[in-house]
């Protein structure tokens, strides 16, 4: 494993579990320093202590991305902890579903607080802090191919995705003239074992059908895409969606062919 990160300070939220704990995990393994955000306290402890590398290279901050306050404090204090900040990866999020007839207003902010808000707050906080500096920075937010694609039980989800992935561009935008990159993941459906957002049964085998690849993806395919777009391999790349979907996004590849079928089985 290549030490791309050493001497880096990265802040990611939701780390506790799922693409959180292996995005952080991947920039611990690579030298970086990292502060592992979320709300759930004891769960974050016992991921930081499952990480099993030196404890001093590891900082546990636990805040609410959806206040604005608490956002800004949460920055500062991974801040000191760390000596700094030079990334951000915005993962915290909500994966829950309720058909558009049934959504209440709580259902509708929760997600959008979480997924949207959430990302708008936490990266202010972080570029202020890196603009005061006046050194570069990077930023990755995690979002989803529901952005571009509606699903049954996911208006709230898929417009909080959607509305991220244009909040990255104008981050980047804004932001370029700081030399702060701003970027996001795309991921497809990824079974991460996470309480907050477990599947129906059958859920992943039926989107694995809708992907070209052969294999499902996993939570390490996606920390490896967010560590190229924090790396200096990436320095002139900002306000992109890089989509890590074993090629979903590609096409139907589940509709039948019109003639003979030519899929590899």
């Amino acid at each position: 494993m290549t030490k791309r990160f050493n001497g880096k300070r990265v802040l990611v939220t939701g780390a506790a579990t799922g693409l959180g704990l292996a995005i952080a995990r991947r920039f611990l393994s690579e030298g970086a320093r990292v502060a592992m955000s979320d709300l759930r306290q004891a769960a974050l402890h016992q991921a930081a202590q499952a990480v099993n590398l030196d404890p001093s290279r590891i900082a546990v901050v636990v805040f609410d991305v959806r206040d604005a306050r608490a956002a800004a404090a949460g920055v500062t204090a991974a801040v000191d902890s760390l000596g700094g900040l030079d990334i951000l990866v915005n993962n915290a999020g909500l994966y829950p579903s309720h058909g558009i007839l049934d959504m209440d207003e709580a259902a509708w902010d929760a997600v959008l607080d979480t997924n949207l808000k959430g990302p708008f707050l936490v990266s202010q906080a972080f570029a202020r802090h890196r603009v005061e500096q006046g050194e570069p920075g990077a930023i990755v937010n995690i979002t989803s191919g529901s952005a571009r694609r509606a699903r049954f039980g996911a208006a709230h989800y898929s417009a909080s995705k959607a509305g991220l992935e244009m909040l990255t561009r104008s981050y980047a935008l804004e932001l370029a003239g700081h030399r702060i990159r701003v970027n996001a993941v795309s991921p497809s459906f990824i079974d991460t074992s996470s309480p907050l957002n477990a599947p129906d049964s059958g859920y992943a085998d039926a989107i694995q059908a809708t992907r070209p690849w052969p294999r499902a993806g996993t939570p390490e395919d996606v920390a490896q895409a967010v560590a190229y777009l924090c790396s200096d391999e990436s320095e002139w790349i900002t306000g992109t969606t890089l989509r890590v979907d074993g090629g979903r996004s590609t096409g139907d590849y589940s509709l039948p062919s019109t003639q003979s079928d030519s899929r590899a089985t």
